[in-house]
């Protein structure tokens, strides 16, 4: 699969329900050819600093430090780990990122809403991320039965919005992704009705930004395409000559969102484990790409 990328369609669904399924090749420009990010036109010196800033960062917490990436929400240092992160053995006797997000520690803040990571590396044109995800059926775990975002790419954009433009959400144990540019109602679309637990699921995902239809997001889990969504318009603001955009960057964060705060139970908890985390922008071809991002690498 991964010298061609083209997938039978009997191989797609795997009990899957999709709204569309295309292989991830395709013949339009966007897709194909390694694209060159200009900055010539982006007018915010925020923007031109963060874009291609970092094309690569990836970390398996073999040494039991977050470094590179950085806690969302604003902790450093040993602060971190009070706040539900912490570094547990994996399967092969290395480390791997432990989040623990508690109801009895929340107190109306966005902060306390979930523990997430981000992995610093910002585009406006191309995104690929891959990690481990592992969910526990025990320790009490109530992550299946909740709402929880688990993978955001975020855009932050000059134009007023900054905010998410594509996430993957837990809906119980069903897997969605969805989509927008802008801070509008999103394109919810279900990719798995049920997600393995006690399991290193290994997912690399990749993102194209578009304001003129040739935006991609596709996700593959275990090396299988579940979802290859085409011909979108992705991310927040204006878009110059090459569909680049020109007035945001892109970047990803991830781990838990708890955001349905009108759905919390008394004293619940969250639990869920990443490893083997990566995020680059475009190198070369998609395949190449993917392949940069793969967790079982």
């Amino acid at each position: 699969m991964r010298n061609n990328l083209s997938i039978k369609p009997s191989t797609l669904l795997k009990g899957i329900m999709l709204s569309v399924i295309i292989t991830i090749t395709s013949s339009c420009a966007k897709e194909e050819e390694p694209s060159a990010v200009s900055t010539a036109d982006l007018s915010i010196a925020t923007l031109v600093a963060k874009v291609n800033s970092e094309t690569y960062k990836a970390h398996n917490f073999n040494d039991g430090q977050l470094d590179p990436f950085t806690e969302d929400q604003g902790f450093t240092g040993t602060d971190i780990y009070g706040e539900g992160m912490s570094f547990q053995k994996d399967f092969t006797g290395g480390k791997r990122l432990k989040l623990v997000w508690k109801e009895s520690e929340y107190d109306g803040s966005r902060r306390e809403r979930g523990h997430e990571i981000k992995l610093g590396v910002n585009n406006n044109d191309e995104i690929y991320t891959g990690f481990y995800l592992f969910i526990p059926s025990g320790q009490n775990n109530n992550l299946l039965n909740k709402n929880t975002i688990v993978w955001q790419l975020y855009n932050w954009n000059t134009d007023g919005c900054s905010n998410w433009t594509a996430h993957l959400e837990l809906k119980g144990n069903a897997l969605y992704l969805s989509y927008r540019n802008a801070c509008v109602s999103p394109t919810v679309v279900k990719i798995l009705d049920a997600i393995e637990t006690d399991k290193e699921l290994a997912f690399q995902i990749r993102a194209v930004l578009s304001g003129t239809n040739h935006g991609t997001l596709a996700v593959l889990l275990d090396g299988e395409i579940i979802a290859d969504l085409k011909n979108i318009n992705l991310g927040f603001g204006s878009f110059d000559a090459n569909d680049n955009a020109e007035t945001s960057v892109a970047g990803v964060k991830m781990g838990m969102y708890c955001f349905d705060t009108a759905n919390y139970s008394l004293d619940e908890t969250r639990i869920l484990y990443l490893d083997n985390v990566s995020s680059s922008a475009r190198s070369g071809s998609v395949a190449n790409s993917l392949d940069k991002v793969d967790p079982r690498k």
